[in-house]
């Protein structure tokens, strides 16, 4: 077996452990093995390997990304995915390759694509507070006569379209993106 301090390919890894719990912005420069518990995000420039027992959440990015264990949240993996028999991710999930195993969980948006952004654009601003209401006027709205709708004015459903461009999400808005 090979030290715990190189993994896949004699690569250095970085350890986060079974009971080691770590929140913030987390940056890695070579291959993250989880563990643990990470929360927020996290921007791997190698691997990303995530044993059964360990969590990941937030904004992920990472070249390879490898499950075991659970994953949520908003997860760019410019090369690959594999989520692996017993685990579980979701949220907003794009990767140019996805193996899915059976008796694993995937429940995210996902986006397969050869063309996808280096890196996740900025995360999308809070929505602003709605206007407190005591300090506005008390009135009521008229009410709208409601009109008759015939079964040809209702919209039909149509099949879902082929995306042309990734998710806002996943891009700063107002850009395009990387071609490599």
């Amino acid at each position: 077996m090979a030290p715990a301090d190189k993994l896949r390919g004699g690569e250095p890894a970085n350890l986060i452990l079974k009971g080691t719990r770590l929140e913030g912005e987390l940056n890695f420069t070579s291959q993250l093995v989880v563990a643990g518990h990470i929360k927020g995000s996290i921007r791997c420039q190698s691997t990303l390997i995530i044993e059964r027992g360990g969590r990941v959440e937030g904004r992920i990015e990472a070249p390879g990304i490898i499950v075991h264990g659970e994953m949520e949240g908003t997860v760019l993996a410019t090369s690959f995915l594999e989520i692996c028999t017993g685990a579980m991710v979701a949220g907003d999930v794009a990767s140019r390759s996805v193996r899915v195993d059976e008796g694993s969980m995937l429940t995210a948006n996902l986006m397969i694509s050869a063309d996808l952004p280096d890196r996740l654009g900025p995360p999308t601003p809070a929505a602003a507070p709605a206007p407190d209401t005591e300090t506005a006027p008390a009135t009521a709205p008229a009410p709208v006569p409601a009109k008759p709708v015939s079964a040809t004015a209702v919209p039909q459903s149509r099949p879902a379209s082929t995306l042309s461009a990734p998710p806002v999400s996943f891009l700063s808005p107002g850009s395009a993106p990387h071609n490599s």
